[in-house]
């Protein structure tokens, strides 16, 4: 079985479900193919998840329309994926604070202390120090 220690249940049962009601929301998402951003969109996509890119640059990811902000995104949101820098994902989070997301989960390079602090202010489920690629290969 595999082990998901720092990620909550409903998150894990999230990422089974990959259903349109299950989008992951990519902050940061990037046209680079070099970058995360880019690698995680084309990642989660070629499993079978809904993704919703935003970045505010690109009309477009990977052939998905590219929102400007998270607030932008209309329907229910399941989780939302930084990769972006730790001050960026703090002036994500204040925007998006009252929005019925269930989960925003951090990559590595995306968060500090005070970034975690203000998430779990804001949401019950937060996730860090967990890859979501690696993660979604385990469910």
């Amino acid at each position: 079985m595999a082990s998901f220690a720092n990620i909550p249940d409903s998150v894990v049962d999230a990422l089974r479900r990959k259903g349109l009601d299950d989008r992951i929301v990519v902050v940061g998402a990037s046209t680079d193919p070099d970058k995360y951003g880019n690698k995680i969109v084309k990642n989660l996509v070629g499993k079978g998840y809904s993704v919703v890119p935003v970045n505010p640059k690109e009309p477009a990811v990977e052939g998905l329309v590219a929102y400007r902000s998270v607030s932008e995104i209309e329907g229910p949101v399941a989780i939302v994926n930084f990769v972006v820098p730790p001050a960026v994902s703090r002036k994500v989070l204040e925007s998006i604070g009252d929005l019925n997301i269930g989960a925003v989960w951090f990559q590595d390079g995306s968060y500090d202390e005070e970034t975690i602090r203000l998430a779990r202010s804001y949401f019950s489920n937060v996730v860090f120090d967990s890859c979501i690629m690696v993660a979604t290969n385990l469910v």
